[in-house]
């Protein structure tokens, strides 16, 4: 049976320094790419995420079967590396969540482009060969990491790729840190308007360093935001415009200040701003579960649009939030992409939550004990996937952290 944790509040203000876990969606194409470019090890510190390790093991074990758990990027990115893989076959498989998400139209466009995929129940068999490339077309795809896993493998293409994006552009800034690392690796790469462009020609060993994890930075500018008189220390962390959910520190800046120093970013807390909040998510729909308990905590009144694909993730996570908002005693409307809420929270001793498999569940949800008279927190080790430190960090910063 899973174990679950028991989170209550420090007596006084935040006070911390925190090593944020290194960037897995970062680590994750690096890693694709240096093994691309004949050096699978030349990805320095990497980091624990699960699905980072679990890359990085297959990557460098290359075993026929290819269990990728829980991980989207990891199964997507490998479904695409093992195409170009000539003479060799593999199945790429995973848990059951993680196959039941959707990635027919990645299927579809690397057969479009010569690769020879077939579906089972248990997976994806892939015959690597080498594939043409050439142009092709995806037209609002439920995944950013489509568009990703076929730039990644682009180089080895005959024709390279020319990629038309039409239609509605989801996460955008991670195709751009896709094109960004191309570069790093010595690709001919270029985003221009709706078409991303890659030549084929060899790429190149290039030692790389994975930043800090702007995704897991937004629970701590959800925890500041919820404790007056906090400050903490993202260590390692700045702004380089690699990361999408950078943007955190715009969205927050209501009820955080945030900024560098020469160890990292510092967060300290604001208050008072009691205005309807309105955020378009479209490019960083990361960044909605810790915004959304953030705003319901303070009693704002909230609306996101941009949230098309949440559904579609680890778990549906417009439902997941709706429900504990829900049984928080807010009041919440989701439609198609969009979701509305209004705090404050009012019941202040709710049920324990099961964060479905979803991380970022977990780790929005905590916070709340800033607010409430505990947490209790189900499952707890699905944050391993992208921080597997957080609870540690959090005890680090005051909160009492044990099992329930």
């Amino acid at each position: 049976m899973p174990h679950s944790l028991r989170i209550t509040r420090p007596e006084g203000p935040l006070r911390a320094a925190v090593a944020l876990p290194h960037a897995k969606s970062v680590a994750n194409r690096a890693l694709v790419l240096a093994d691309l470019a004949g050096d699978p090890a030349g990805v320095g510190h990497p980091g624990d995420a699960d699905d980072t390790r679990i890359l990085r093991q297959l990557l460098l074990e290359r075993p026929h079967r290819m269990h990728c758990g829980d991980g989207g990027t990891t199964l997507r990115f490998l479904l695409a590396w093992a195409c170009v893989q000539a003479g060799e076959e593999r199945l790429i498989t995973g848990n059951p969540r993680l196959l039941q998400r959707p990635h027919a139209p990645l299927v579809e466009a690397l057969r479009a482009l010569g690769a020879d995929i077939t579906a089972h129940g248990d997976g994806f068999r892939v015959r690597g060969g080498e594939l043409r490339g050439g142009a092709i077309t995806l037209h609002s795809p439920a995944s950013s990491q489509f568009i990703s896993a076929l730039l990644l493998v682009a180089p080895r293409f005959a024709e390279g790729l020319q990629l038309h994006w039409t239609g509605l552009r989801l996460s955008e800034p991670y195709v751009r840190m896709t094109v960004k690392l191309l570069q790093h690796f010595g690709a001919d790469a270029r985003m221009e308007g709706d078409v991303a462009r890659v030549m084929p020609g060899p790429l190149k060993a290039a030692p790389f360093h994975v930043p800090g994890d702007w995704s897991a930075a937004a629970f701590w500018h959800e925890l500041v935001a919820l404790a007056p008189g906090s400050s903490v220390l993202l260590e390692g962390v700045g702004q380089d415009g690699l990361q999408g959910d950078e943007a955190a520190a715009m969205w927050f800046t209501d009820h955080v200040k945030g900024g560098p120093t020469p160890d990292g970013w510092l967060l300290e807390h604001l208050g008072g701003i009691t205005t309807p909040f309105h955020a378009d998510l479209i490019r960083t729909p990361d960044l909605f579960q810790p915004l959304a308990f953030t705003m319901a905590a303070l009693g704002r009144k909230a609306e996101f649009t941009g949230l098309h694909n949440l559904p579609l993730k680890e778990t549906d996570r417009l439902q997941a939030v709706a429900d504990a908002l829900q049984a928080l005693g807010c009041t919440v409307h989701r439609t198609t992409g969009s979701f509305r809420l209004q705090g404050p929270i009012t019941n202040r001793n709710p049920a324990p939550f099961d964060p479905q498999g979803d991380h970022r569940m977990a780790m929005s949800l905590a916070p709340l004990a800033l607010v409430c008279d505990e947490v209790v927190i189900q499952s707890h080790e699905v944050v391993g996937k992208s921080y597997p430190g957080y609870w540690d960090d959090l005890r680090s910063a005051g909160f009492e952290v044990h099992w329930a």
